[in-house]
């Protein structure tokens, strides 16, 4: 790998996520700073290493009590992390419109995999309840990722 800093920063994210996530509970929603991670590592490192970078993490994950279901991170980092990757060298092809619109999109993706999965029994029930869900947890994360911009933009990341 390029750097060793980048991947032990991605241990100290999931360390950072680990003891946070209790903190910044609001009812049942919680800030997912890996996702925030694996969507710029995509973008710099491109999607190999997204998809390897988002399993692994996934991975370590699934083995915290932070989870009920077993297997969902690794697959939903893995595609976040792939989907991030796939838009490296993108930003000066596309529209800024465009390109901020995919990154979006491919964080709202990455949540309503996750809240599929977890909540399935909810979307059959109650479908304006699981849009709730999955729009409530989309929008915590997409706050701290839009306060991220600020001082990280996306546009400035290395390949994007």
């Amino acid at each position: 790998m390029k750097d060793a800093k980048t991947w032990s920063l991605l241990v100290l994210i999931f360390i950072f996520q680990y003891l946070l996530s209790d903190i910044l509970t609001i009812r049942y929603y919680q800030p997912d700073f890996i996702v925030i991670y694996i969507l710029y590592f995509g973008l710099y490192f491109g999607p190999y290493y997204g998809v390897i970078a988002g399993f692994c993490i996934g991975l370590l994950v699934d083995f915290t009590p932070m989870v009920s279901y077993f297997g969902i991170s690794p697959l939903a980092y893995s595609l976040t992390g792939f989907l991030a990757g796939y838009l490296q060298n993108k930003y000066n092809r596309l529209s800024p419109f465009v390109f901020h619109s995919m990154w979006i999109i491919i964080i709202a993706f990455h949540f309503m995999v996750f809240t599929y999965i977890k909540y399935q029994l909810l979307f059959e029930i109650d479908k304006l309840q699981f849009i709730f869900r999955w729009f409530a947890s989309f929008m915590y994360t997409l706050f701290f990722l839009l306060v991220l911009q600020y001082f990280f933009p996306i546009k400035e990341v290395q390949n994007a």
